[in-house]
């Protein structure tokens, strides 16, 4: 039995991003860089290829700190135009409230993913009334370059060019370099501050703790506890989980075939070197946030770094659980759905000392 063939299985690592919604017919929506207040400078890297990021242009002739977003999965561009029969929508894969909450007093970094433009159309033969966003861009396909380079090494070392940039270019001012990573930027974050001793302070939301293949095992496993499925029909779907698993790993630069949306190239990057294996190396300031109701990234990963770093004796981790939350920030409280994503940036901001 393969993975594929359980029909409750859900893959436990979506696209996860931030989506801002304009929903009108706007006669001049913000498709570029530009428009969303941010620069575009490109690098050409004889291994990594064109590396595409954007900074912010409020204060861009100052020097000042960095704080640089790693944003989550997938290959997507950071503006998506939706144009539909008499309407169109835009989404917007990055966060506008971090930028809008750093720009004053740092400089707000951004990469996007290879081979990804800033922004593209989807094009829908539905109406306004019949369109369906979430499939949509469920079902955007990623570039050939995305898919043949995106690896945590890949995003590591373009990060480490982009910071090398900004140096040159006398952007810096010499104190603060903000690693801020959302997702699987999480899981970045901390290999970046490990592989380049500029950074220092990293943010890691919503990221993850152990191997993320352990995350599918552990579901596998509730499920049985819940009496979801049978202890034995959760042994057999582990069972054949590891054995894709172990092809994963004897294939790791393998870009044709795929596992949960990913290429195994992707999976083998991220399955190297479990995050708090990257975490504990470091002893710069490090801010973590999980959901505790998060699916994507379930929150026993992320309590074990903070139990490592008791065993460690290491005090450099303000760990700050978001009771209820999933991988949004978002909670139900009397069945309305609550935000908590701005109360958690001030939290972060009042740490950095802003």
């Amino acid at each position: 039995m393969k993975v594929s063939d359980v029909s409750f299985l859900k893959p436990l690592l979506p696209v996860i991003l931030f989506f801002t919604y304009f929903p009108n017919n706007l006669k001049a929506q913000p498709l570029t860089p530009k428009d969303n207040g941010l620069k575009e400078i490109t690098l050409k890297d004889p291994k990594l290829g064109l590396i595409r990021f954007y900074v912010d242009t409020e204060n861009i002739k100052k020097r000042a700190p960095l704080f640089i977003e790693v944003n989550g999965s997938g290959g997507l561009p950071l503006c998506i135009y939706i144009k539909g029969k008499g309407f169109s929508t835009l989404s917007n894969t990055f966060n506008a409230s971090v930028i809008a909450a750093t720009k004053k007093n740092f400089h707000y970094i951004i990469l996007g993913k290879p081979g990804t433009p800033f922004c593209d159309t989807i094009n829908t033969n539905d109406d306004i009334k019949h369109y369906d966003q979430h499939s949509l861009i469920q079902n955007y396909k990623y570039s050939k370059e995305y898919t043949a380079r995106l690896s945590l090494d890949w995003r590591v070392k373009a990060t480490k060019r982009v910071l090398t940039y900004m140096l040159q270019h006398n952007f810096w001012d010499g104190t603060r370099i903000v690693a801020y990573g959302y997702s699987e930027g999480g899981q970045v974050v901390p290999a970046l501050a490990v592989a380049d001793k500029r950074v220092t302070h990293v943010v890691s939301i919503v990221g993850s703790g152990l191997n993320q293949f352990y995350d599918e095992i552990m579901a596998w496993r509730i499920k049985a506890a819940k009496g979801e499925i049978t202890q034995q029909q959760a042994q057999d779907s582990i069972e054949a989980n590891l054995k894709e698993i172990k092809e994963i790993y004897r294939h790791p630069e393998n870009t044709t075939m795929e596992y949960a949306g990913h290429s195994y190239k992707r999976w083998a990057s991220f399955g190297k070197n479990p995050p708090f294996e990257e975490l504990r190396k470091l002893n710069i300031p490090i801010f973590m946030i999980a959901g505790t109701a998060d699916s994507s990234s379930p929150v026993y990963g992320l309590d074990y770094v903070e139990l490592d770093f008791i065993r460690l004796g290491k005090t450099n981790l303000t760990y700050s659980p978001c009771v209820g939350c999933d991988h949004y920030l978002n909670s139900t409280e009397n069945g309305k759905v609550i935000n908590h994503g701005d109360y958690y940036l001030a939290k972060i901001l009042k740490w950095l000392g802003q």
